[in-house]
């Protein structure tokens, strides 16, 4: 339940002041004498005062007085509350703006708590409502939420302890409810006829007065005297056996039940394994990123200004690269082949030359310069020089067309940039801060370093794609809290079943113990089935005997069948009956033992709190003894001052919170001045408390201090 909005107006105080409630934290400040404590009453008695016999306001303080208060129950819509003491009362749900009357009541029509009850109709959204009242009325919202100022706090009425063991066993289970219904019909501890319904009771009447007429008719035979008396023992004996068989059963379908809540423990326990297991496997690839980047940064820094991540450019650039290199080895050997076709050129150049000069030189060496005679000498001499000056001219043209080639490649080299610049692009990688080309060298000089780097790149780019949505990581963590919470509530449930068994060895997690016990139960079940049949039957045969030995068989037989027919219904109800006050019993035996346990974890929690509150000031002289006496007792030591008084309540009323967030029906928590007695470090101690129980409560203050602004929503009246 929380607060959503209301408006309020009283003349002269309120001038139809609407306020927003936070589901949070909530500041509500304002000067003394603006109203607060009033409104904060006002907040409780308009949605519990008209249902409860206890209010904190009398009917003068809603003179002039006017509240709209709207709250809700659920997340599906808004109940709202219209009270003034001069006009109605009207409780009201809307949603989807349409706005429907479930209980309305004016001045003159004053009923009772209960009149009013009765009156909210029968509709989904009233029956949510009572319910909501009945597992949380107005006293028990005023002693375990509402902590008033230490000046309205008197020493004689701090906590009603009925109320609030309700509160502390009250949990998710409806286990205490059960056993309050059960004990209202069956009461533990009551004796074997009490609480008895009078049909029952007429019943045994009518059996006395059959076994009169049956004495009566019978009378002067000793013999029916003795079968008389052997017919009683008897049926005293089969109503004991009965009993301890209907017990026997009970505790069979106890066993049974646990047996069946431990497989679904197991049931859990797998399903929680399967998730968890999914989701050390997303954290297992989160490290294997993680680990994957290290070793890219220490392995490859001279690449760290080039971050492609997708994994297609990273396979075009790859191509791209091994284009390069394939066409940069063309451009070496193209190079290579030039010049030592130059050098050949060169040398054949000069061979050609000097064998020309040489015969020249031979030819003037023999007959001087005589070109008739030496004609074809001379004409071969100078036509081998032109061929081989011919051949080295067609070589050099033929090193010019190469270089065509030359210039082909280096357009091509031209391109694959281009598509590195494209690519690198499209990979979203900054180019102002350096070129292009010197991206292009850095490539080129770590050619087989980079192909290891994109590989790596497009490992982690596979595994990154691999990881699951973060939207699904959070559904499956929700998921596995959830398995957590239902199986902690399983296990209450068995550790129940235990208590009410009342079993020493420890069964928890032992279905083979659970089994051995039920065969044993069976077995104890087959003798006593036995016994009953042959006392039965000797039963029987003694009813046989009495009415042979009687002077008027045809009256006593009418009489006898009548009195079996009484019996059948006696022993049905006396057999259910035992099998209900065994199961009080232990009930009552489990509850006790669990208001003890749950008792000791609210005075730990209250003392805790409280030394955390005051600094551990008083960690001597207050502990679970003086507690306890506040809790139960209802009365505390005359040595304590009010600010420990007022320290201590805060710190039980918030130590609450863990039970009745516990109990899956949370509610407001509303604090009136709670800093009268508080310095600025308790102050800080004060706010961590009430910080912390507002993530899962509704939290309201009520202070004339201003400077609790930060502390979540500020109201200022």
């Amino acid at each position: 339940m929380q607060y959503v909005s209301c408006k309020v107006h009283r003349h002269g105080l309120f001038d139809n002041r609407s306020i927003e409630f936070s589901d949070r934290l909530n500041i509500v400040y304002g000067k003394n004498g603006s109203g607060k404590s009033l409104l904060a009453r006002c907040l409780v008695d308009a949605v519990w005062g008209k249902f409860s016999a206890q209010k904190l306001l009398g009917g003068d303080a809603w003179n002039g007085l006017f509240l709209d208060v709207f709250f809700s129950l659920s997340d599906s819509g808004l109940y709202r509350i219209c009270s003034t003491r001069d006009t109605s009362y009207r409780l009201t749900y809307a949603r989807d703006n349409v706005e429907r009357t479930l209980f309305s009541e004016s001045p003159l029509e004053e009923n009772g708590a209960a009149n009013a009850c009765g009156s909210i109709g029968d509709d989904f959204e009233g029956r949510i409502f009572l319910e909501f009242i009945r597992r949380v009325d107005g006293s028990a919202f005023i002693n375990s939420s509402f902590v008033p100022s230490s000046v309205d706090m008197k020493a004689d009425s701090l906590i009603d302890y009925t109320v609030l063991k309700k509160i502390i066993l009250d949990d998710s289970t409806g286990f205490y409810n059960y056993y309050l219904n059960l004990d209202r019909t069956f009461p533990a501890g009551s004796p074997a006829d009490g609480a008895v319904p009078p049909e029952v009771l007429r019943y045994e009447d009518k059996r006395r007065e059959l076994d009169k007429k049956i004495q009566i008719i019978d009378i002067s035979g000793s013999r029916n005297e003795k079968l008389r008396k052997e017919r009683t023992t008897l049926q005293k004996e089969i109503d004991e056996l009965t009993a301890s068989f209907d017990s026997l059963s009970s505790q069979k379908e106890i066993l049974y039940k646990i047996i069946e809540n431990l497989k679904k423990v197991d049931d859990l326990k797998n399903e929680f394994e399967s998730i968890k297991s999914e989701i050390q496997d997303e954290q297992l690839k989160i490290k294997s990123i993680s680990d994957m980047k290290t070793e890219l940064d220490t392995m490859f820094p001279h690449f760290s200004d080039i971050d492609i991540n997708d994994s297609s450019n990273l396979e075009l650039l790859q191509e791209v690269f091994n284009d390069i290199r394939n066409l940069n080895e063309q451009i070496d050997n193209f190079y290579f082949r030039r010049e030592l076709r130059k050098k050949w050129l060169k040398k054949a150049a000069i061979i050609a030359g000097a064998c020309g000069a040489a015969v020249i030189l031979l030819i003037l060496a023999k007959g001087g310069f005589q070109p008739a005679k030496y004609l074809y000498l001379w004409l071969g001499a100078g036509a081998f020089t032109c061929a081989v000056e011919a051949f080295v001219g067609a070589s050099a043209l033929l090193l010019l067309r190469r270089d065509r080639d030359l210039d082909r490649l280096e357009q091509e080299k031209k391109q694959y940039k281009e598509r590195i610049r494209v690519l690198m692009e499209k990979s979203r990688v900054e180019l102002e801060d350096y070129k292009l080309t010197e991206i292009y060298e850095l490539l080129l000089q770590y050619f087989e370093d980079y192909v290891n780097y994109t590989e790596r790149k497009k490992d982690l780019a596979r595994i990154k794609s691999s990881l699951k949505e973060e939207e699904y990581m959070v559904r499956i963590q929700k998921k596995l809290d959830a398995l957590k919470k239902e199986e902690l509530i399983i296990k209450e449930e068995i550790h129940t079943s235990i208590d009410t068994l009342n079993i020493v060895d420890d069964i928890e997690n032992e279905t083979s113990k659970i089994e051995e016990l039920i065969r044993n139960i069976d077995m104890e079940v087959s003798i006593i089935g036995e016994k009953i049949e042959t006392k039965e039957r000797i039963l029987k045969q003694i009813d046989t005997e009495f009415v042979q030995k009687s002077g008027n068989s045809d009256a006593v037989n009418a009489i006898i069948e009548e009195k079996k027919s009484v019996d059948r219904v006696l022993k049905k109800w006396k057999a259910n009956r035992t099998s209900m006050l065994f199961i009080m019993e232990n009930l009552a035996r489990s509850i006790e033992r669990s208001e003890e346990k749950r008792i000791g974890k609210l005075l730990d929690g209250t003392i805790e709190k409280f030394n955390h509150l005051t600094g551990n000031q008083y960690i001597t002289r207050i502990d679970d003894a003086i507690v306890r006496q506040m809790v139960i007792g209802n009365r505390v030591s005359e040595d304590l001052p009010p600010p420990v008084i007022h320290a201590l309540q805060m710190s039980l009323k918030i130590s609450l919170s863990d039970f009745i967030i516990g109990g899956g029906a949370p509610i407001p928590l509303l604090i009136d001045e709670p800093f009268q007695f508080m310095d600025d470090e308790r102050c800080n101690r004060f706010r961590d408390l009430v910080s912390y129980i507002s993530k899962n409560r509704q939290v309201i203050i009520f202070t004339h201090h201003s400077d609790k602004k930060n502390w979540g929503n500020f109201i200022e009246l």
